[in-house]
């Protein structure tokens, strides 16, 4: 759980810091508008400056709780809808689209992200051909495009590290398997799967064996690491495998029943049969069905309260 806090941390740290320097940005903008005797255009410069100063504040207040989506939201939908309008008003908006793609996707996932600045790009594109004669039609565009192509390579980047990073942080690294933190969240996921296509679910728990615990701390991770090790190649191209924090391990069986339990269970056995630790031949594995109304901690403590009074 520390590494998942730490990761927390650097990726709003980071979040942060973007909002204060886009900040900087924009007072920098108002400034020269200001200079310039653009009154009207410095306010809103500043008014987009104060924002995210407020926004940036609003997340390190917030962040044991984690923060809302929505002022992301309006911040983005701010921008676009003065950019569109405004520029169809006054040609020097036009600068200010270069900023769409760049924060938004700074701000969203890839996939909303581009979503959001491609529906942005077209209206852009028919707004920039109906208002502005050729050069600066040309001069506009490029410059959009470049920023545009520049916002989808970073982000394609920062979308692989964050994937990494979180395969990291959730994999435990002992066993190779899961950790309990990402259980629960692949559990919610599954559980509303399972509600919405009214499918079946099966957890299976299997228990360390209790001789293990009495052994040397070297020993007691080199067997944890081989029987993680085992109940990886058992697992079926659609099941995960996790350790909790009390080294039980589970098992997460997405359309599957009981049946389906007890015949990776019997591959686990027969995987076990010829190993270097012979306990492990008598391992304690319990199986407990999904049911409409339980809740993910309701459903493990089930599972492991039915592993440990078989």
């Amino acid at each position: 759980m520390e590494k998942v806090k730490f990761h927390n941390l650097v990726m709003l740290q980071v979040k942060v810091v973007y909002c204060l320097l886009t900040a900087l940005g924009l007072s920098v903008i108002a400034a020269l508008d200001l200079l310039e005797d653009k009154k009207h255009f410095a306010i809103i410069a500043a008014s987009f400056s104060l924002l995210l100063v407020l926004y940036a504040a609003y997340m390190l207040v917030r962040r044991r709780k984690g923060s809302s989506p929505y002022p992301e939201w309006i911040l983005v939908g701010l921008l676009l809808v003065f950019t569109l309008f405004g520029m169809h008003q006054r040609p020097e908006v036009a600068h200010w689209t270069y900023l769409v793609p760049v924060y938004t996707y700074f701000l969203f996932p890839f996939r909303t992200a581009s979503y959001i600045t491609l529906a942005y790009s077209l209206a852009l594109v028919i707004l920039v051909l109906d208002d502005f004669d050729s050069f600066t039609r040309l001069q506009v565009l490029f410059t959009y495009a470049a920023c545009y192509a520049f916002s989808v390579m970073y982000a394609l980047i920062n979308e692989r590290t964050n994937h990494a990073l979180t395969e990291i942080v959730n994999t435990d690294p002992l066993t190779q398997v899961y950790n309990e933190h990402q259980l629960y969240l692949d559990l919610n996921k599954e559980m509303t799967r399972a509600d919405r296509q009214r499918s079946s679910m099966t957890v299976l728990a299997i228990a360390t064996p209790a001789d293990w615990h009495a052994l040397k701390e070297e020993d007691y991770e080199q067997r944890l690491g081989y029987l993680g090790r085992k109940l990886r190649q058992c697992l079926r191209s659609f099941d995960a495998c996790y350790r909790l924090n009390t080294d039980d391990f589970v098992i997460l069986m997405p359309d599957s029943d009981e049946d389906d339990a007890r015949g990776l269970t019997q591959a686990l056995e027969q995987l076990l049969l010829d190993n270097r630790h012979p306990e492990l031949r008598s391992l304690l594995v319990h199986a407990e069905s999904y049911r409409p109304d339980d809740d993910a901690q309701a459903l493990i403590a089930r599972v492991r309260g039915g592993l440990y009074a078989a």
